[in-house]
C-alpha cells in the first residue's frame, strides 16, 4: 500500500467517508492530488498560491466526474487589496488574526537563498525572511 493510499483510508475512516473541504497551502501537485484524494463526494479541494510552471496535478478524469468532486485553485482568495489588506492589517494589530502562529522558521536576509531552495524542494512551506531586528 503506498503513502497515498495510506493517507485516504485513514482521513476517510477519521471523517466518516472523507473530509468536505481539503487545502494544499505549498502549490505543490502531489499535495494538491492528496486534497483531492481524501475527499468525499461532492467534496471540493483547493490550491492555495502558484505552484512551480513544470508542477503538474494528475486526477483521474472518470473519478472526477463519476465522485462530483471539485479541485479550485486560490491566487489572494480573489482579495481586494486596497481595501482588504488594510482591514487584515488591522485584524493583525488587534490579536484577533493570528498570523505569527502559522510561520514555521524565520531566515535572516544572509539565508535568503536557503530560504528560496527550502520552498523550493517543499522543506519550509511557511518560511519568513525577516528583514532587520523583528523585536
Amino acid at each position: 500500500m503506498t503513502g497515498r493510499d495510506q493517507i485516504g483510508r485513514a482521513s476517510y475512516k477519521l471523517t466518516g467517508g472523507g473530509a468536505d473541504y481539503a487545502f494544499d497551502c505549498v502549490a505543490l501537485g502531489r499535495i494538491s492530488e492528496q486534497a483531492f484524494g481524501v475527499l468525499r463526494r461532492g467534496a471540493s479541494a483547493v490550491t492555495v498560491g502558484i505552484g512551480a510552471p513544470a508542477d503538474k496535478i494528475v486526477l483521474n478524469a472518470q473519478h472526477i466526474a463519476i465522485t462530483e468532486k471539485a479541485l479550485t485553485g486560490s491566487y489572494h482568495g480573489l482579495a481586494r487589496p486596497q481595501l482588504d489588506f488594510p482591514r487584515l492589517i488591522g485584524l493583525y494589530r488587534s490579536g484577533r488574526l493570528k498570523l505569527d502562529e502559522l510561520i514555521t522558521r524565520t531566515y535572516s536576509i544572509d539565508e535568503a537563498p536557503q530560504a528560496f531552495a527550502d520552498l523550493q524542494e517543499g522543506r519550509s512551506g511557511r518560511g519568513v525572511i525577516v528583514f532587520g531586528d523583528m523585536t
